[in-house]
């Protein structure tokens, strides 16, 4: 069976910890089918105690024709304090979709947004560029926490892909000159974002040595660009740095996303080289996320741990892991209890005020890893910011 095979049964779980995990290893993959975010909308909008997580977490999907209706319908009747959620869903789709749609949504999103809408369905290649000078500029010198023009920058670069206004010749010059920068400016992170949409695949190599970068934006969007090509190629190219402990998460995050028997065989190899114990968690739950029983004695070795780390709620996604592959083990109902009072933890944070209030990350802040993130997103820090 095929990793969305095994985990399909499980898409909509009445089991809460199942389905977090069901969400977490969908997230960053890009085959997920379009009629599987449209059943999970569906879903968030019967069930309100999912409401949060699902709309949280499909932020990288496609958001087809058939998704941006049930949003439409359900927006307005929901929470207040969640409409954010859904907004965020809207900002990700295709701008001739928001055009189609513009009397229902033009009360959800921006007004600033509807321009860059317009010119990347009828405007040229020169305003285009011009448009998208601009933003880059403004990224560049403004609050970088500015997510609305940064996304705004995104569908530029998506439009001049989309319309061959690129060349690869004019990537390799961009590449150049930020490759011999200490930081990457927002035009070779956005550059980034266009390799992954062109999948070119001269450019893994590079790509993945950025995987050792202190950049969180340009960590990102490597990352992502790497998932994309969906090869074993990458997987080769990324195998050193899941064993380098400021890669490790989003090497880990890449191969975990790839379905490949090879994958399955660098994480286990990478495990086994392993001497902190994050390091092993993080690289468990790519094991597991891959939903493979080929990584069934290296997970239950694993558990005969006497501890672990904060970096991953592992007895939840171990359970979950052992749930959906129908296999037994006799700590399983020991696993559930502890992932449960840490999800009734989680939620309670959620409640007294933590969610909803997005203010900007200091470094002074400390946050555990399993704690709200700070920055309002309502995911749990470790898959927001803290990656």
């Amino acid at each position: 069976m095929t990793f969305l095979e095994k985990i399909k049964p499980h898409l909509i779980s009445q089991d809460i910890l199942i389905q977090e995990i069901v969400l977490y290893a969908l997230h960053d993959y890009p085959l997920v089918p379009e009629e599987w975010t449209v059943e999970l909308l569906q879903e968030a909008f019967r069930n309100k105690e999912k409401q949060s997580s699902i709309l949280i977490y499909l932020d990288n999907q496609t958001i087809s024709e058939e998704a941006v209706k049930v949003l439409i319908e359900n927006i307005p009747s929901m929470d207040k304090s969640k409409v954010h959620l859904a907004i965020n869903l809207l900002l990700n789709i295709e701008p001739k979709l928001a055009l189609t749609y513009r009397e229902s949504l033009e009360k959800y999103i921006p007004k600033d947004m509807w321009a860059i809408y317009e010119l990347t369905v009828n405007g040229t290649e020169e305003e285009v560029y011009m448009e998208y000078g601009g933003i880059l500029s403004d990224l560049d010198h403004t609050d970088p926490n500015q997510n609305k023009l940064y996304i705004k920058g995104k569908i530029l670069a998506a439009c001049i892909v989309k319309n061959g206004w690129v060349t690869e010749e004019e990537i390799d010059i961009i590449l150049r000159e930020e490759l011999e920068e200490q930081w990457f400016s927002f035009h070779g992170i956005l550059t980034i974002y266009m390799i992954g949409l062109l999948k070119i695949e001269k450019y893994i190599p590079m790509l993945a040595s950025l995987l050792g970068r202190d950049e969180d934006v340009l960590l990102e969007e490597a990352a992502a660009a790497l998932i994309q090509f969906q090869s074993d190629e990458v997987v080769k190219e990324v195998a050193p740095y899941l064993y380098k402990e400021n890669s490790v998460i989003f090497a880990a995050s890449v191969v975990e996303n790839i379905k490949t028997d090879f994958a399955i065989q660098v994480l286990r190899d990478a495990y086994d080289a392993a001497e902190e114990i994050g390091d092993q968690d993080i690289l468990i739950e790519a094991l597991c996320h891959h939903l493979s029983r080929e990584a069934l004695p290296v997970i239950s070795r694993h558990m005969k741990n006497d501890y672990t780390s904060n970096l991953v709620d592992i007895e939840q996604t171990v359970y979950s892991y052992y749930s959906i592959l129908g296999e037994k083990h006799p700590e399983l109902e020991l696993w559930k209890k502890v992932a449960l009072k840490r999800e009734m933890d989680f939620r309670n944070a959620s409640k007294q005020g933590t969610l909803g209030k997005p203010d900007p990350i200091r470094n002074e802040t400390k946050v555990g890893r399993n704690d709200p993130c700070p920055c309002g997103s309502g995911k749990k820090y470790k898959k927001c910011c803290g990656k």
